[in-house]
């Protein structure tokens, strides 16, 4: 089991920069960048959250599920 990071899906649908949103909701550019390229292993919930609240105020409708995908043993994934 594992859980997949889809921010890059929610960037590039909305035309947002990774260093946008990094400077938007004061977050290490890193951080922003190894979300996109699906390297991180573990989020801060408080961070999750900025980064949500941030995009919400950029105009993009989401909630955690939309950043966050559980796939079970066994599944293809995405």
């Amino acid at each position: 089991m594992k859980v997949i990071i889809k921010l890059n899906k929610i960037l590039d649908a909305n035309k947002i920069t990774r260093n946008a949103l990094a400077r938007e909701a004061k977050v290490r550019p890193n951080l922003i960048y190894d979300m996109y390229d699906g390297k991180t292993r573990r989020i801060d919930l408080e961070t999750l959250a900025i980064i949500i609240a941030t995009l919400r105020k950029m105009g993009v409708d989401c909630e955690v599920s939309d950043i966050l995908e559980y796939v079970p043993d066994g599944s293809a994934g995405e």
